[in-house]
């Protein structure tokens, strides 16, 4: 059974087996649709209302669902009339990696990661602010390269700025052999061990973000190897 992380979940987990079960579940737009019955037995109607659509948007998925076998037919609520039928879907999805298409692994990364970059952003441009570095250097090099770099004034190095200021921004593509790859992974590893207790909000602490990422790139991939934007 999988073990959760963020919430408690007691119920038997649904095993995704297609392509297409997969792709509706990692759909911001198709699961925004399918959460009001995780775990629920309700109408078109009701969930529409819960996910604010309309409910001709709502049968619409629910016959796009009931095809995948996301989704079954859980009875009929009698009332005068036609009678309202009722529906309802797993409470948990195990959704395989190589079954989800790949832009759509690419884009919950990138969704998941937005507040932090948010932060990360806002932080960084208050220490620029906060240091007096001055300005940032934008130029072409005689190779014909264009560079954006923070100006350090008066030869000043980030380590000598540490001495006085916590915190830092560090992003760049390195060239690493196994070894020192490997050598890498062990310290991030004992770095997350070392603060898998300080996380919590105490008298005289002072938030702190702290992103770290190690992940091989394809060298064939132009994208990979330009980096970021000045």
């Amino acid at each position: 059974m999988p073990h959760t992380i963020l919430g408690s979940f007691e119920g038997e987990w649904f095993e995704v087996t297609t392509p297409e079960q997969a792709r509706l579940l990692s759909d911001p737009a198709a699961l925004r649709h399918l959460e009001p019955f995780m775990g629920r037995t309700l109408g078109a109607a009701g969930a529409a209302r819960e996910a604010g659509v309309s409910v001709e948007r709502m049968l619409y998925r629910v016959r796009q669902f009931l095809a995948a076998g996301l989704l079954e037919r859980a009875g009929e609520r009698r009332r005068a009339g036609r009678p309202v039928a009722l529906y309802r879907a797993p409470g948990g999805f195990r959704v395989p990696f190589h079954l989800t298409p790949f832009t759509d692994l690419e884009a919950q990364i990138a969704r998941h990661g937005r507040a932090f970059d948010r932060l990360r952003a806002r932080a960084q441009a208050r220490r620029l602010v906060q240091l007096d570095l001055n300005a940032r250097l934008l130029y072409r090099d005689p190779g014909g390269e264009i560079h954006s770099e923070v100006f350090l004034p008066d030869a000043r190095t980030y380590a000598a700025l540490r001495q006085h200021h916590i915190g830092g921004d560090y992003m760049g593509v390195l060239w690493l052999d196994d070894a020192t790859a490997r050598q890498v992974q062990e310290t991030l590893d004992a770095l997350r061990d070392l603060l898998a207790a300080q996380g919590h909000q105490r008298e005289g602490r002072q938030p702190y973000l702290l992103q770290t990422a190690l992940a091989p790139l394809d060298p064939q991939d132009p994208d990979a190897l330009a980096g970021p934007p000045g």
